[in-house]
C-alpha cells in the first residue's frame, strides 16, 4: 500500500507511515492459532513449511530506511545497524525488517512474566551451583559479581526432523569352539530412522551465546501474554538482530546435530546419516532473563535464570568442588 500524506510505499495494513509518520488505518489484531508442533500433545497447528537446510550462512543485515516511525504508535525508532527486530521504547510494538527494508509490526510477539526478585533469584542459582554429590556449598565460597535482568527476544521455531542412518552396532554372543563356550563379539548392521518434532528455541540477539538455551532446556510458554510493555516493570526491553527466516536456518541446524547425537546413541559405529529437518512459522517471545556473574576460586563463571520459572537456563559451575 501506499502512504495517504507522501505517496511512499509502505507494509500492507500499516496504521502509520514509516517514512512520515502519517496515520493510515487501524490494524486488526492477528487472529487464529499459535504456532507450534503438529500433533504435539497442547501444541496448535501452524502454517505450510518450509524446508531448512542443515547449516545456512548469516542473513545479511536488512538495510534501514533514513527515518523510521512505529507503525503501531507513530514514535520515533531509532534502530542501531544490523537490527533486525526494533522495539518501540513507547509501546513496545516489535517492528520486523524486511531485507528489501520495508518495516512492518510483528503480530506474533508474546511475552513471559518475571516471577522473580533479585533474592529469590539467587537462591535460584545458588541451589543449582550446589547441586551435586561432588559440589559442597560452591555458592557460599563464591564471589557474586554483577546482576542484571532484562527482558531477552528468543525465536520459538516449531522444527519437525526424519533422520535415516546406517552403522554398526556389536553384540556378544555365546558360542562353541573345540568343545569350549566362549565370548564373540560381532558387528551387527544396522538402518534405522529417526523421526521426532519440537519447540526449538533460538536467541534472536547476535552475540549472546551464552543465552543460548542449553540442551533439552524448554521455556514454559503456558503462561505467555500478548508482549505489553507495561508489563515489564521498567525493565529494559532488548531488541534483536536475528531475524525470522535466519532463526529457522539456525533451529534446522540445531535439530541436524540432535538428530546425530541420537544416532551415535543407537549404534557403536555411525557410518552415514541423512537428515531432512522442516521449519516452521514462529513466534518470538520476550523473557525476563537475570544474569548472574560470580568468580570461584579465581575464574568467572555465570548463571542464567529463567525469571518466569526460576529454572536455570543456560550456566558454568565446578564439576568438582569439596573444599
Amino acid at each position: 500500500m501506499f502512504c495517504n500524506q507522501c505517496g511512499g510505499r509502505i507494509a500492507d495494513g500499516s496504521v502509520f507511515c514509516n517514512l512520515c509518520g502519517a496515520r493510515q488505518g487501524v490494524v486488526a489484531p492477528a487472529a487464529g492459532p499459535q504456532p507450534g508442533v503438529p500433533m504435539a500433545p497442547g501444541v496448535p497447528r501452524y502454517p505450510a513449511p518450509v524446508n531448512v537446510a542443515p547449516a545456512q550462512a548469516p542473513a545479511a543485515p536488512p538495510p534501514l530506511p533514513q527515518s523510521l516511525k512505529c507503525n503501531s504508535c507513530g514514535g520515533s525508532l531509532q534502530p542501531s545497524a544490523g537490527t533486525a527486530l526494533v522495539v518501540c521504547e513507547y509501546c513496545g510494538a516489535v517492528t520486523a525488517m524486511a531485507a528489501s527494508g520495508a518495516a512492518e509490526v510483528f503480530q506474533k510477539h508474546y511475552m513471559l512474566d518475571n516471577k522473580l526478585n533479585n533474592e529469590s533469584a539467587m537462591n535460584a542459582g545458588g541451589q543449582w551451583l550446589n547441586k551435586g554429590l561432588f559440589r559442597r556449598k560452591v555458592a557460599e565460597r563464591s564471589e557474586l559479581g554483577q546482576v542484571v535482568l532484562k527482558y531477552v527476544p528468543y525465536w520459538i521455531v516449531p522444527t519437525s526432523v526424519v533422520a535415516e542412518f546406517s552403522g554398526t552396532k556389536n553384540v556378544s554372543k555365546s558360542v562353541q569352539r573345540n568343545g569350549q563356550w566362549t565370548t564373540i563379539t560381532e558387528q551387527v548392521p544396522v538402518h534405522d530412522r529417526i523421526q521426532f518434532q519440537q519447540n526449538t528455541t533460538v536467541v534472536a540477539v547476535r552475540g549472546y551465546n551464552q543465552y543460548q538455551p542449553k540442551e533439552g532446556f524448554q521455556f514454559q510458554l503456558q503462561g505467555k501474554a500478548n508482549f505489553d510493555k507495561r508489563q515489564t516493570g521498567g525493565v529494559e526491553v532488548q531488541s534483536g538482530d536475528v531475524s525470522e527466516a535466519e532463526a529457522k536456518g539456525q533451529a534446522g541446524s540445531f535439530a541436524h546435530q540432535l538428530a546425530e547425537k541420537q544416532a551415535r546413541s543407537r549404534v557403536d559405529n555411525l557410518q552415514s546419516i541423512n537428515v531432512n529437518p522442516t521449519s516452521f512459522d514462529g513466534e518470538l517471545v520476550h523473557i525476563p532473563v537475570w544474569f548472574m556473574q560470580y568468580a570461584h576460586k579465581g575464574k568467572q563463571m555465570f548463571i542464567l535464570i529463567d525469571g518466569s520459572t526460576g529454572q536455570v537456563i543456560n550456566g558454568e559451575r565446578p564439576a568438582f568442588s569439596l573444599w
